[in-house]
């Protein structure tokens, strides 16, 4: 009796350490939680949190949504969210390249990651990629301007300078290769001429996508390149932001209007394009990409199969990262009434 006693109060004991255990490895077990890490350095980004979350919200997920300014807040923040082990990560992602370590036991745990926007290099714990078709807004930027200043038909020549997002997004880099593989051979034919001669992405980047960058930039091409009553007929901006400011600049410098590009959508540049300052944005419309990433991070908690459409596109080093791709609007004076 007195051995079947302790035999008793043994495994209650070992049943209770068990039982401890799990609550503790499965924090979430039973919950729908979704942890969301997004830069400030864009009031877009702002705007696609909060709605992100007020979507999964209404799809009854708990929802963590931070938010960092730098690329080591951002990592501080990705790693005590991995340790909290919710169902699903989502990363927008400072800089592209600075989170494969980081990521890392987000595999170990079995962590569905995706990556929101920006590609994340050189990791195999990224599951899937929502965005925007990258390749395809460079080449919308680029043919509006080859129709707009009639390079075809030989127009020209034109005084254009060029300015690119930040050099950490790949997004950036996208969006310049395709635009400038349209507007490079006008260059060779001398239709279109770059004063300032910087036309390579290093050199018309614009650091962190800080539009205070952009802007001492402008000040400085105007300042060298333009004093002398130069026309200055079109700027290949990277997104509104960046356009906003470089307008700006131009008023200032009692130049006329510049044709230029934006990209976003942003509620700004679309007050612009009415006005006739800017000339027209590609919307990439964040209901569209919040709307589509919900159905993804459902699917994956689900433990079903997500709306792919492109597994060719992306491979960021280790692995090709499954995408869905939405697709960008132009808005430009002829059909801007008809945007959100």
């Amino acid at each position: 009796m007195k051995v079947f006693k302790i035999l008793c109060a043994t495994m209650i004991l070992i049943l209770g350490m068990f039982s401890g255990g799990c609550g503790e490895d499965s924090q979430n077990s039973g919950k729908r939680v979704v942890a969301v890490c997004f830069p400030n350095t864009t009031p877009s980004w702002q705007r696609n949190g909060d709605s992100l979350k007020k979507l999964l919200e209404e799809e009854n997920f708990t929802v963590n949504v931070q938010f960092a300014g730098t690329v080591d807040e951002q990592k501080k923040q990705v790693s005590e969210v991995i340790e909290s082990k919710p169902n699903c990560m989502v990363i927008g992602a400072i800089d592209s390249a600075a989170f494969a370590d980081v990521l890392a036991p987000a595999k170990e745990y079995g962590i569905p990651v995706i990556a929101f926007d920006r590609i994340i290099f050189d990791t195999d714990a990224l599951s899937y990629y929502a965005s925007f078709d990258n390749e395809a807004i460079g080449d919308a930027m680029g043919l509006y301007f080859e129709s707009a200043l009639n390079l075809k038909n030989g127009g020209g020549p034109y005084n254009i300078e060029l300015f690119a997002g930040g050099p950490a997004d790949n997004n950036a880099h996208l969006f310049f290769k395709n635009t400038m593989a349209i507007l490079e051979p006008y260059f060779k034919t001398g239709q279109l001429v770059c004063p300032s001669g910087q036309m390579n992405f290093d050199s018309v980047a614009t650091a962190d996508w800080n539009s205070a960058n952009a802007r001492t930039r402008m000040q400085k091409l105007l300042t060298q390149y333009y004093s002398d009553g130069k026309p200055l007929h079109a700027v290949l901006s990277p997104n509104d932001d960046i356009a906003g400011v470089i307008l700006d600049e131009i008023q200032k410098a009692g130049k006329p209007s510049p044709l230029i590009s934006g990209l976003d959508g942003d509620p700004a540049a679309y007050e612009r394009i009415k006005a006739g300052t800017q000339t027209f944005t590609v919307a990439k419309d964040p209901d569209v990409l919040t709307a589509k990433c919900v159905r993804m991070i459902k699917a994956v908690v689900e433990g079903t199969q997500p709306d792919i459409n492109d597994v060719k596109t992306y491979n960021n080093g280790v692995i090709t990262v499954p995408a869905y791709l939405c697709t960008p609007q132009i808005f430009d004076k002829t059909n801007i009434d008809s945007a959100k």
